[in-house]
């Protein structure tokens, strides 16, 4: 088979962090070419190479047979290169049409033919199975049906000769998955190439030809599917021998959970399509992970003990007290904080100062009547940036300001001014850098966990590892079981995440 893409001794170095080192790739015309790898391996950095994001420090590329030392987003479209990535990129005002022929518009002179448009854009959403009107708003879709929307504009619109869809399939629903896996193989039928980046060995086992591992910023393997099975792919990407061989004990790590101060039972939870029958208990002061692969119903489960996205069956129990939340304020009265994984959108307020969102939870405690006490709230706020060891210029500087770090201590110290039971963090470390990131892990182990119990998820199973008493792992919306410190092995509990080793 004729190379359609080739990387050679690719390496990408940012100050400090080697992205990527001397990588070599090699994807055939007419495959399907799956890239797996940890959190962190290097696989964004690589994909971003590919289609002309990111710049490579050195190393070579060929497409087809032209040879680049870079690729800008102009040259890799020029070249039949499309990206479509985790999180849908669409213009929300736009209809489905617009966004898919943006900047590709059928014209009649100088004018847009839109009735040429909206009947094009009908017979693509027909052909792919879609039911999908071509006029209504992209707004109005669901997160599932604007990347297929994207996969569409990539396909048949740009015309992609190799299309990679960086964890495209993360947030599709199950019916839109087999149109996904459809589009794959009529591209491939037609001598297309497609790139597939996913964390999940079955999926991938399933769609594609080949596997390229990446583990550390560095190409480890590249297998044919039909050699392998999910526990020897797993054990390619963890790179810690035998996937199978028992943890051992360290007599020196608390073995359990913590034996203190039931703060929060769950009973049953349930919310149909996210997560079904969960139960457990946390401890006062014990730090309780939550694993599992993005759709395995993490954010739902957090989201629906804080009363967000409230379950339809099964309880909290908070004390004494038995019940469901149907609002996030109910929960704060009763003691359970959500931090969230969007900060940006969902957990801060950019436009008011450090010093505004620090109170915005905690107002009652600075405030006589209506009117707020400036010397309290001074104090209040100070004793929280040094804490939390905030890096403002002032508290009156505005927070969107801040740098991504400094931004998620603000949102932590807004909800940990209450002196919560419970705190529900939702990848309190997600998009911040290495030394922020240790900050807020201490911050979690040091001072949030001395009055309360807390429930963490990561996108990657370091920081669990490094921070959890207990790891209970997700899998399809319900546990597959639990791991207790001292019990903790990166190897055992990657297979548990995808539902190929039952834990304890």
């Amino acid at each position: 088979m004729t190379s359609a893409l080739r990387l050679h001794s690719i390496s990408k170095i940012y100050p400090g962090t080697v992205a990527l080192h001397r990588v070599n790739l090699d994807v055939k015309e007419g495959e399907v070419h799956g890239i797996i790898g940890k959190n962190g391996a290097g696989k964004s950095t690589l994909v971003g190479i590919i289609a002309g994001i990111i710049q490579p420090t050195e190393g070579e590329i060929f497409v087809g047979d032209k040879k680049f030392e870079a690729l800008s987003r102009i040259i890799a479209k020029k070249e039949g290169i499309s990206i479509v990535t985790q999180e849908p990129q669409v213009v929300l005002d736009f209809t489905v049409a617009e966004n898919l022929f943006v900047a590709d518009y059928i014209c009649r002179g100088r004018l847009i033919n839109w009735k040429e448009l909206y009947a094009r854009a009908q017979r693509l959403i027909g052909k792919a199975g879609l039911n999908i009107n071509a006029r209504a708003k992209a707004e109005d879709l669901s997160i599932s049906e604007r990347q297929l929307l994207l996969v569409l504009k990539a396909c048949y619109v740009e015309r992609a000769r190799i299309l990679i869809l960086d964890e495209a399939s993360a947030s599709l629903s199950q019916e839109d998955e087999k149109v996904l896996y459809r589009i794959i193989e009529e591209r491939k039928k037609e001598g297309n190439t497609v790139i597939f980046i996913s964390h999940r060995a079955d999926e991938l086992l399933k769609v594609c030809d080949r596997i390229t591992v990446i583990r550390d910023g560095r190409s480890v393997a590249t297998k044919n599917c039909r050699d392998l099975n999910k526990e020897e792919l797993s054990s390619l990407i963890v790179g810690h021998g035998p996937a199978f061989q028992p943890a051992r004990k360290n007599t020196n790590d608390n073995a359990g959970a913590k034996s203190g101060e039931t703060v929060l039972t769950v009973e049953n939870l349930t919310r149909l399509g996210a997560y079904e029958d969960i139960s457990f208990e946390l401890k006062k002061g014990e730090i309780l992970g939550l694993a599992g692969l993005r759709g395995s119903g993490r954010t739902e489960l957090l989201k629906g003990i804080a009363g967000i996205e409230p379950p339809e069956k099964g309880w909290v129990k908070i004390g004494k007290a038995k019940r469901r939340f149907s609002n996030p304020s109910q929960a704060l009265r009763s003691g359970v904080v959500y931090l969230p994984e969007d900060r940006e959108s969902e957990g801060l307020i950019n436009g008011l100062s450090v010093r505004e969102n620090l109170v915005l939870n905690s107002l009652h405690k600075v405030c006589r009547g209506f009117l707020i006490r400036r010397k309290r709230e001074r104090e209040f706020v100070s004793d929280l940036i040094e804490m939390l060891n905030i890096k403002a210029a002032s508290p009156e500087q505005e927070v969107g300001q801040l740098s991504g770090g400094n931004k998620q201590k603000v949102v932590v110290g807004r909800i940990s001014a209450n002196l919560p039971k419970v705190f529900l963090l939702d990848e309190p470390t997600k998009g911040i850098d290495i030394s922020a990131k240790e900050s807020i892990l201490q911050i979690i182990k040091e001072k949030l966990s001395r009055s309360a119990g807390i429930i963490i998820t990561s996108p990657g199973l370091d920081d669990l590892i490094t921070t959890c008493d207990r790891i209970i792992i997700l899998y399809k919306g319900r546990i597959a079981g639990q791991f207790l410190k001292g019990e903790f092995r990166e190897s055992d509990l990657y297979l548990a995440v995808q539902g190929m080793k039952k834990a304890n």
